[in-house]
């Protein structure tokens, strides 16, 4: 997304998410320690880069595309088999923190290998409420994600700013989540610290230096969505 198209995406959804979590609702996002037990979402590298497109529970029952549409390099999974359970199951733990009523959409996740970003974006109307969740890393340092905060307003019309929101930076250990508000808040990764696949014996993949991270999407109630045309996952 170029930077006017975000501009625009940030101010059209503002506060079209509410949540019964008034840390959250002021934030735009909400970082919960300990979210997920990491041996239930680890995998080990796969060799293929690109994305795998699940469209069945077995293993087998995917569509390779060979380009990442969003981080070149890295490797994506739609709907793996290993996380449909784990899916709902976070987003019932949601529920919880935020106190709505929600509805799964989508998840995936991401392989992240050394030189790849992530561009700040906003997201599409299926991921009103995104949660990331950190899964395995062997970096020697930090990787946040970056997150920017909202604007403030004199009124509810939005035409003159009173504050603009700050760009904040979350460092989550293994097993955390960032719950965050996917539609509102532009959100991005920088470039990827550690040495290149390419450098490293090709007949041991374990020993690229790589960060892997779960994304599960969730709608919230909203009457004006149809729930019926989404990935309903149980």
């Amino acid at each position: 997304m170029k930077e006017p198209e975000i501009i625009a995406s940030e101010w059209n959804n503002h506060g079209s998410t509410w949540t019964n979590n008034k840390q959250f609702d002021e934030d735009g996002y909400y970082v919960v320690r300990d979210l997920w037990n990491v041996e239930e979402l680890y995998h080990p590298l796969p060799t293929e880069r690109g994305m795998l497109m699940y469209w069945g529970k077995e293993l087998h029952q995917f569509e390779h595309i060979p380009v990442e549409e969003q981080v070149d390099g890295s490797l994506s999974r739609y709907n793996h088999p290993q996380y449909r359970r784990i899916h709902s199951r976070i987003g019932k733990k949601i529920e919880e923190i935020i106190g709505r009523k929600l509805y799964t959409t989508y998840f995936y996740d991401r392989f992240y290998l050394p030189g790849q970003e992530l561009k700040k974006h906003t997201d599409r109307d299926s991921c009103e409420i995104s949660v990331t969740v950190h899964v395995s890393t062997n970096l020697e340092e930090s990787w946040p994600i970056w997150i920017k905060t909202p604007n403030t307003y004199t009124d509810k019309t939005k035409k003159q700013l009173l504050t603009k929101g700050e760009e904040r930076s979350v460092v989550l250990q293994t097993g955390d989540g960032m719950i965050y508000k996917g539609c509102e808040r532009p959100h991005w990764r920088h470039v990827m610290p550690g040495t290149l696949e390419s450098s490293l014996p090709t007949n041991n993949k374990e020993l690229c230096e790589t960060d892997i991270v779960m994304f599960a999407h969730i709608i919230d109630c909203c009457d004006n969505l149809d729930i019926s045309k989404s990935m309903f996952m149980s």
